[in-house]
């Protein structure tokens, strides 16, 4: 095989993530695979993430664009990934160091175009306090916990003995996001033909990118591995009320786009989503068209009831000095 059906292109989006954006490029100067391109996109950084970047010597290429958005990021970095496989890293994770090489191997001995793998999510034994004080339970989140700068001893450590391949289709992913957005390692041509990263919306620009690619070149397989070393923080985003709106908003469109099923699909994370409807910092009106649109009939009495009492508790919370 030569160096350019060989070369894995590795998208790093940045916003403000000065403070663990060189580790991540550590491990992926540590990664067991050769040939790799490592291209950094920053999304208007006001600290010092690119100074960060280009001191470390790692990337091939560091862009600078404003701030537009993770999926106009992920798109930029797309558009100038040279290989013929590409990834994607967010600013704060980590790649275990035969993570690359893994991909690549099974989409090889496997014919396949797309492919990906599970996470193992790990913090740091000093955020521990922070962690719960956040009050969303994600200190029981981490797998694993480390030291400061205990970073390193992750990528190297021995792979976990490898679980079942999932085969995620388009049937799971229509009931919602099935994996992190880093997870999938994709054939170039494939992530471009299947329109990238959607742009258009604060959540699921990724989910929707798989979505297309399982439907033109069929499922996703997901090796378990834990290669993907995904660091749990006090600032790391959580499916909460913030989020329901642009999620399942997204949902629906594609439900509604006239190429996939029309068949109404709740997975785990629809349901937590819905679960905090009542928070969600849209109009009450929006909230119930979106519980309509995203629930299958046959739940819909059990979560309109739900629903309900908790947009009235939270008024009468509110009413309550």
């Amino acid at each position: 095989m030569n160096s350019a059906n060989s070369l894995v292109s590795i998208v790093v989006p940045t916003f403000n993530g000065a403070l663990h954006l060189e580790a991540t490029l550590r491990s992926l100067q540590m990664q067991t695979y050769a040939p790799i391109e490592v291209i950094v996109v920053d999304d208007g950084s006001t600290d010092e993430t690119v100074a960060v970047a280009r001191r470390s010597g790692i990337p091939n290429e560091v862009v600078v664009q404003p701030n537009l958005g993770v999926a106009v990021a992920r798109n930029r970095g797309l558009a100038r990934a040279h290989g013929r496989w590409v990834g994607f890293i967010d600013q704060d994770d980590l790649w275990r160091q035969d993570r690359v090489s893994n991909l690549v191997d099974y989409a090889q001995s496997h014919d396949l175009r797309a492919v990906a793998s599970t996470e193992r999510p790990f913090a740091v034994e000093s955020q521990r306090g922070a962690l719960r004080a956040v009050g969303d339970g994600r200190e029981m989140w981490p797998d694993a916990w480390i030291d400061d700068d205990g970073e390193e001893a992750l990528v190297v450590a021995a792979a976990a003995p490898a679980g079942p391949v999932e085969h995620i289709t388009v049937e799971r992913l229509m009931e919602g996001a099935a994996m992190l957005t880093t997870a999938v390692l994709y054939e170039r041509e494939l992530a471009l033909a299947a329109g990238g990263f959607a742009p258009h919306t604060r959540a699921l620009d990724d989910h929707i990118l798989n979505l297309n690619v399982a439907r033109i070149s069929g499922p996703i397989h997901r090796i378990d591995t834990g290669d993907l070393l995904y660091r749990v923080h006090a600032a790391s985003t959580s499916t909460v009320s913030p989020m329901a709106g642009p999620f399942l908003s997204a949902i629906a469109s594609v439900r509604l786009g006239g190429v996939f099923s029309s068949e109404r699909r709740s997975g785990a994370n629809v349901e937590h989503l819905l679960n905090n409807l009542p928070a969600a910092p849209i109009d009450v009106i929006d909230q119930l068209c979106l519980l309509l649109l995203t629930t299958p009939s046959g739940l819909r009495a059990r979560r309109l009831a739900r629903w309900a009492k908790g947009t009235l508790r939270r008024r009468l919370n509110r009413a309550i000095p």
